[in-house]
């Protein structure tokens, strides 16, 4: 697990405020190069699909599936899949699919957030104690390393109950900042503002495809305190990465600290050029700018009273913020791929709606085709007046 200490300022003209809190910055504070990858996660499993491709991710192969929906959805066309699978299941040969090999797409993951999966009462323990539960719905976020021939590419991806999403933002859980009494004891509790704290952005890239995906050129993350969300972006830079370096910036009698460098595909980003620290013409809202959905988690917590009593309390709070529609959404039926696959390619195309309509529905008297009258070419020009 990569995590650090990281302490945030919020300064006002009375008091001063450190808000301590742990970021689980995987993919952020260190290079993808130095990060473990691992085979592909359970919560991935199984059949992912949207309007024009299904995504297949088999834990027991190293390579993914994509299965292109072409002809309007009519048929399904093997496009990628694993050089053992392909001998296990043989193509078809048709002028829809090509005669040569599918394409074959290594895969790891690499962990961005905790991997929590609905009903699993062990949880995920964690180093001070506590241990995260998924409250009702399954939850992670990967970087997916795809290699495309010789060449890896990164593509961050969550997941929030069945659906998968390609642009979303992360926060390390702050069950540490919810306020808590003995009298609390067995009790869960929620925090004043669930989504307060800085919210990073781990990078996008345009999909999940045949080919190399296209990255966006900026992070946007943002930091929300209260009702307050500040929109931080970052960019490119050719800068050392410095996991420790911080940048600030004013609203009113209020200062902010948040992290100056995010790291995602082996390029450093910034949210303030060269040495600077303070970042200016900072954006605020009171909203983030897309519908977003949170996943949930429980905090199992344990302290000591002032009795020397230990008390047990959770805490509900949210590591992973979503935004807009899901990329991909997890088939609901029990069907294995090669059933989809078979049923799609067995259907027919319904024939054409004719271009005219059938014998009989025309109004049309036929007698002036075969009895024309004497003033023909004057009925004719009569018609365009």
């Amino acid at each position: 697990m990569f995590r650090r200490q990281e302490t945030a300022f919020l300064k006002n003209k009375k008091d001063r405020i450190r808000l301590k809190k742990h970021f689980f910055f995987a993919a952020v504070l260190f290079s993808l190069a130095t990060l473990a990858a691992s085979p592909v996660s359970s919560l991935l499993g199984g059949i992912w699909e949207n309007a024009d491709r299904m995504v297949v991710f088999d834990t027991g192969l190293d390579s993914i599936q994509i299965v292109l929906k072409p002809f309007y959805g009519r048929y399904a066309d093997r496009a990628a899949e694993s050089s053992v699978y392909t001998k296990e299941n043989v193509r078809d040969r048709n002028s829809a699919t090509s005669s040569s090999a599918a394409d074959v797409i290594g895969i790891e993951c690499i962990p961005l957030a905790e991997e929590l999966a609905a009903g699993d009462s062990n949880g995920v323990v964690q180093t001070n104690g506590d241990v995260l539960l998924a409250e009702n719905e399954s939850s992670g976020a990967w970087i997916l390393k795809l290699r495309y021939g010789k060449e890896d590419v990164f593509v961050p991806v969550a997941r929030i109950g069945n659906n998968l999403y390609l642009d979303f933002v992360l926060r390390e859980e702050n069950s540490d900042n919810v306020a808590s009494s003995s009298a609390l004891n067995g009790t869960t509790l929620s925090p004043e503002h669930p989504a307060d704290g800085f919210w990073y952005d781990a990078g996008r890239a345009s999909g999940i495809t045949l080919s190399k995906p296209f990255y966006k050129t900026e992070l946007l993350s943002y930091l929300v305190d209260a009702d307050k969300i500040y929109h931080i972006r970052y960019w490119r830079s050719d800068m050392d990465f410095d996991s420790l370096a911080q940048a600030v910036f004013r609203d009113a009698d209020s200062e902010y600290s948040v992290p100056k460098h995010l790291r995602f595909a082996g390029q450093t980003f910034t949210c303030v050029n060269g040495k600077g620290t303070r970042i200016r013409n900072i954006e605020r809202s009171g909203s983030f700018p897309k519908t977003a959905r949170m996943n949930s988690v429980i905090v199992k917590k344990e302290r000591t009273n002032s009795d020397g009593i230990k008390v047990f309390y959770n805490v509900r709070t949210s590591t992973i913020c979503a935004f807009g529609e899901p990329y991909l959404t997890l088939h609901s039926g029990s069907e294995t791929i090669e059933q989809i696959v078979k049923e799609m390619n067995s259907q027919k195309m319904p024939a054409p709606k004719p271009l005219f309509p059938p014998h009989g529905v025309l109004d049309f008297d036929w007698s002036i085709i075969e009895n024309p009258p004497k003033d023909y070419n004057r009925r004719v020009l009569d018609l365009g007046k």
